[in-house]
């Protein structure tokens, strides 16, 4: 809110006054109000009384003000602000006629009653309630090295105005900054030298002793503690020598005079209005024998973002970097528990006295406050802004402390007319949702994990508008050492309109004030003193964009081994200086990048303007490069007004990456499902269909998301299953086909919806797509998943939604994974093999009816798309269990051929290359055996994080060979060659955990293969650079086709035979033991008919061309013998 409207309420309301001390909840919610005290002002024309305190009570010189408050019950008064004079005054109220009355016990509706009867005498200009001021903050875990708000403020850009490193230093001698709090430890080593010493104060025989030792005229705070070292003085007798014995009793400093006429005897670098009990004195220290990190702590803290001694090489730095910090102490030390803020309005007199009368400017922090509105509160910020010429800065508040969330509600001191409200945000301009908010607030500051000081000499980070308002005040600070003549007026003026309204950008609500009466809830804007001192003479240039063109690719993506140009686009700030003669030079660390050409010219930038440089700049990056970020510099320079040399440096970074452009893609959504990549539309381009955990299914086409009447498709719940593709109804064109959780089938072309199927039960398992009947067409097939098992379901439906004949097949069990489709009975017609979480692995037939031996009951839940491997005519199904095993069951009989031990669920769909089988497990490993169970060398193969989907295999070098892809739960994709060995730049290490199977496809058609996975954020598209061999055919997609049938055939006898043929060796592991013997006894109690040729040979042990008790006795004997 700006100003001039905070006045308007304001001064609205004066005429009010006497009854806003009852009527302090219209203003803020739940104000707290003292229940032993208020507050009365005498009228103008009575002269300010006289107090005498006796053991017995108290008199005053006022006889009849005096019979009163006695009658009523007062029990003690007080001046409010003991030093307050004739001078401090704001319009007919006097601040030294406000007096504290106090009662003997606790009472609201006495408080109230005695209001009410205050303000009816005649010497009395109002009587309101006395509010409770606390300290806003809340504490955090300690931090030792971030400041995220000096550039959030932009302080490190601001002190750039000076030439530090040349010894050209903000003057901050002239610029005090007060704590107004529980007192500050000055003796603190990060703030002890730049505490305010009141050289007025200083007796003049000490200044002719030598104290000034730098002979500059002014007498500094390590000056005088220099001093006190030199002659041994531990006058408070502590066992150190620090600032604190210069204001201890018998300190030399002391001469009992008031030298500077302000009213303070002996302030000589701060004050204590509060003391013990209310009485004051001039050391301002904490409370002695507390918490170092307690609320007694506060004002030290604050004291340090106010002023910390910048550049020492110790501890913290400040915005306003060397400007004076004044500890003024506001609580009173016989408070038990957390103390409150007593004092603070004789605090903000005194400050601001402080500065007035040394001939300096004070800027008064105030992180404190409440609710309600107090007139004699209000007319002493007043005083302070226009008697003394003080700037008043106060936090905002901390929302509701009762609930911890954000409040809307005036705030006080922080909504009075001349005061600056700040508010806090964090250092990234985000609202956290738990201070307060209201039109009056002016500025922003950064409130949230802000590292100072503490009690001693440590630092600890806290939060809470406490730590907003200094950061503030600390720019005013700053601002004030840059323009020493600015009024206080001027320097808010200057501060308002320099603040970045970025917090609204990133928060729009809050211009509206969230839906609340006002605008503008975070004020200005957030401070930002590198605008408010240079904006009249220095341009801001930054990056407005940076493009990335090929040289020599057209997929303006950079990859390794490329060169590119780079078009940087720079902005002048609006409110800024215009830029004249713009020149950029580009640099960067990187050994693998080499400048081709790094400077360009911009010319002229108006402010508000965007200009690209006049040539691009040009670089080329080594094949050997990591895949990330390169980090680049540009060192921008230009002319601003008045002869003003503008420089800046600009950092930004360009990425090196694999990925195809336009990826990876946002869908702001989980993408469990594996997409389909095909063409859709028979244009001779790949569109890629996915559907999302928010249950949309979408479309990209040439590059871009397809948004009609028809994409995005909204299923109404999440899709987890992957889609099948294939042409159902023999158009010609491809259907695509999604089950979701909303209990339905969808069937599409890339036209639109074909058909819809309520299956009354949610799907989550991968549609699977088969000839299921007699005819020519294609059907679906999926499983249903609901919580009543005893009527859940095979579905198995037409393209055109309806039942193929036999369905739904009820199977009374939950089927979450999808099936695999193969001929299991050689009818040529297919069936369906599936899992469930009753731990049945499932056959039905096409008849609609289960296979014999089916269904074989595994040890745990079936949750893993299975396969089918036909091995020179005989059917072996594959399949993981949570029982942390993988399965291979022979279809024939229904015994186990094997089974592969892991450490954890086994959740992907087996795949096939390489003669192996391939699967992974939740125990981060990819295990590959082959047809008789062994493990395969090299596996399992260590991937770090959960296997996902499942794995596939492509030639993505060239050479014809199977490479292995993969990705992981960590977020990493992998690819192996043929020797298991990492392929160059994997694994790609990604932000978001993949979330479904990898496919891998010539996407764009440039002859070298893309691989698309689904991620819990977006759809990755990674662009492999080599050509592919055209004759290789590999197991590329999630259950090895767009149909997801799963099925696998080996015909030819040699390739799936063993490479080691030993009689005995059954199951071909270069080893005769007591696992052959198994199997050899399998076979003759059971039958043949599952078995490979070899096999049988091998277990034909007395070559007798018999299988029998003979060949169980002959392997027997060859084991005990080796």
């Amino acid at each position: 809110m700006n100003q001039s409207t905070k006045n308007i309420g304001i001064n609205y309301l004066k005429p009010l006054i006497l009854i806003l001390g009852a009527l302090g909840f219209l203003f803020s919610a739940n104000p707290q109000t003292s229940q032993v005290s208020y507050l009365f002002c005498l009228n103008p024309s009575v002269q300010p009384f006289s107090i005498s305190v006796q053991d017995d009570g108290y008199t005053l010189d006022n006889i009849k003000i005096e019979k009163f408050l006695k009658e009523n019950g007062i029990t003690r008064i007080e001046k409010w602000i003991p030093q307050a004079t004739e001078n401090d005054y704001d319009g007919n109220i006097y601040l030294n006629r406000i007096y504290r009355a106090y009662i003997e016990r606790a009472s609201n509706e006495k408080i109230s009653e005695l209001i009410s009867l205050t303000s009816s005498q005649s010497e009395i200009l109002y009587a309101e309630n006395e509010f409770i001021r606390k300290p806003l903050y809340s504490p955090n875990d300690p931090l030792t090295d971030v400041q995220c708000s000096l550039n959030s403020v932009k302080a490190t850009q601001a002190w750039d105005f000076w030439d530090i490193p040349s010894g050209l230093f903000p003057e901050g001698r002239e610029v005090l900054l007060a704590s107004v709090d529980t007192g500050v430890d000055y003796t603190h080593p990060d703030l002890q030298n730049n505490v305010w010493i009141n050289q007025a104060e200083i007796p003049e025989w000490m200044a002719e002793a030598g104290l000034d030792s730098d002979n500059d005229g002014y007498i500094e705070a390590e000056e005088v503690v220099d001093f006190l070292i030199g002659e041994g003085m531990d006058i408070n007798g502590d066992g150190s020598i620090n600032l604190r014995d210069a204001v201890s009793d018998g300190s030399p400093f002391e001469d009992f005079e008031d030298n500077d006429n302000n009213g303070y005897a002996d302030d000589l670098l701060g004050w204590d209005p509060s003391g013990w009990y209310g009485t004051d004195d001039n050391d301002p220290f904490p409370k002695e024998d507390v918490a170092s990190n307690g609320t007694w702590a506060h004002g030290t803290h604050v004291a340090g973002i106010l002023s910390a001694v910048s550049d020492n090489e110790y501890g913290m730095a400040s915005v306003a970097y060397n400007a004076k910090i004044i500890s003024v102490k506001g609580s009173r030390e016989n408070q038990s528990g957390e103390p409150g803020i007593n004092d603070g309005y004789a605090g903000i007199l005194y400050a601001a006295k402080a500065g007035y009368y040394s001939g300096t400017f004070t800027i008064i922090n105030n992180s404190w406050g409440g609710g309600g509105y107090s007139g004699s509160e209000n007319a002493t910020i007043n005083t302070a802004f226009n008697t003394y010429g003080a700037i008043v800065v106060c936090a905002a508040g901390n929302g509701d402390e009762n609930s911890g969330s954000q409040e809307y509600g005036a705030h006080y001191p922080s909504s009075y007319e001349n005061a600056v409200g700040v508010c806090a945000m964090g250092c990234s301009y985000s609202w956290g949702n738990w201070a307060t908010y209201h039109y009056s607030v002016d500025l922003a500051a950064p409130g949230e994990n802000i590292h100072s000081a503490i009690i001693g000499s440590s630092f600890e980070a806290w939060d809470g508008s406490s730590m907003a308002s200094p950061n503030a005040a600390s720019c005013f600070g700053l601002l004030k050492a840059y323009y020493p003549s600015w009024s206080n007026q001027e320097l808010m003026d200057r501060m308002y309109m320099s603040a970045d309204r970025r917090v609204y950008e990133v928060n729009p609500e809050y211009e509206t004030c969230n839906g609340n009466s006002g605008d503008d809830c975070f004020g200005h804007g957030m401070v930002d003193v590198y605008k408010a001192i240079g904006m009249n003479f220095s341009p801001y240039l930054m990056i407005d964009a940076v493009s990335v063109e090929m040289i020599a690719d057209d997929d303006q993506s950079l990859n390794p081994g490329e060169a590119a140009s780079l078009i940087i686009n720079l902005e002048n700030e609006i409110g800024w200086t215009d830029a004249d003669n713009v020149t950029a030079v580009l640099s960067t660390t990187n050994p693998h990048i080499t400048m081709i050409n790094n400077s360009s010219e911009y010319g002229e930038i108006l402010n508000g303007n965007i200009q690209s440089p006049l040539t691009n700049f040009n670089f080329a990056v080594s094949e050997s490069i990591d895949l990330g970020s390169i980090d680049f510099n540009l060192m921008v320079y230009a002319d601003g007004s008045d002869g003003y040399l503008y420089s800046n440096s600009l950092d930004f970074d360009v990425e090196v990456s694999l990925f195809q452009n336009g990826f990876p893609y946002d869908t702001n959504s989980e993408l469990k499902s594996a997409p389909v990549v095909a063409d859709f539309d028979n244009d001779g381009d790949n569109e890629v269909v996915f559907a999302d955990q928010n249950g949309e299914v979408r479309m990209i086409k040439d590059g871009v998301e397809v948004e009609n009447s028809i994409f995005p498709f909204d299923t109404g719940n999440q899709v987890w299953g992957a889609i099948s593709s294939a042409d159902l109804d023999s158009d010609g064109f491809l259907d695509f086909v999604v089950a979701s959780k909303s209990k339905s089938i969808y069937i599409f072309d890339i036209y639109g919806l074909k058909s819809e199927y309520d299956a009354d039960r949610y799907l989550i398992g991968t549609p699977v797509i088969g000839n299921f009947d007699s005819d020519s067409d294609l059907e679906i097939a999926v499983g249903g998943y609901s919580g009543s098992t005893s009527s859940n379901s095979l579905f198995v439906i037409n393209y055109d939604g309806t039942d193929v004949d036999g369905f739904p097949y009820v199977v009374g069990e939950k089927i979450k994974a999808g099936a695999a489709v193969a001929d299991m009975d050689g009818n040529g017609i297919d069936d369906i093999i599936f899992g469930t979480d009753s731990d049945n692995l499932h056959v039905v037939l096409d008849s609609s009816s289960p296979a014999p031996n089916f269904p074989v009951s595994l040890s745990d839940r079936i949750q893993s798309e299975p396969a089918v491997l036909d091995l020179n005519g005989d059917k072996i199904i594959l399949t993981g269990c949570k029982d942390n095993n993988f399965y291979a069951i022979n279809y024939n009989d229904g015994s186990l051929r094997f089974l592969i031990p892991t450490a954890d669920d086994v959740f992907t769909s087996p795949s096939f290359s390489n003669n192996l089988i391939y699967f992974g497990s939740d125990d981060g490993y990819v295990y590959a055996v082959d047809t008789f169970g062994n493990i395969a060398e090299g596996f399992p193969l260590g991937v770090e994080d959960e296997v996902v989907g499942s794995i596939v295999f492509a030639d993505l070098i060239g050479d014809g060979s199977a490479c292995m892809i993969t990705g992981t739960s960590g977020g990493k994709v992998f690819a192996f060659d043929s020797n298991n060995d990492l392929l160059q730049y994997f694994p790609i290490e990604y932000q978001y955990p993949i979330a479904s199977s990898p496919t891998v496809v010539d996407f764009d058609n440039d002859g070298d293969m893309e691989i698309v996975l689904g991620t819990t954020g977006d759809l990755m598209m990674i662009d492999m650079k080599n050509d592919y061999f055209p004759d290789s055919d590999f197991w590329s997609l999630f259950k090895g086709d767009n149909a997801r049938t799963g099925y696998f055939s080996f015909d030819g006898g040699g390739d799936w035979s063993c490479g080691t043929p030993a009689s005995g060796d059954i199951n071909c592991d270069e080893i005769i033991n007591i696992l052959d013997i198994v199997s050899v006894v399998n076979m003759v109690i059971g039958s043949l008919d599952n078995y490979s040729d070899y096999e049988l040979w091998s277990a034909d042990v007395n070559q007798d061309e018999i299988i029998n008790i003979l060949d169980i006795v002959s392997i027997v004997n060859i084991v005990i013998s080796e």
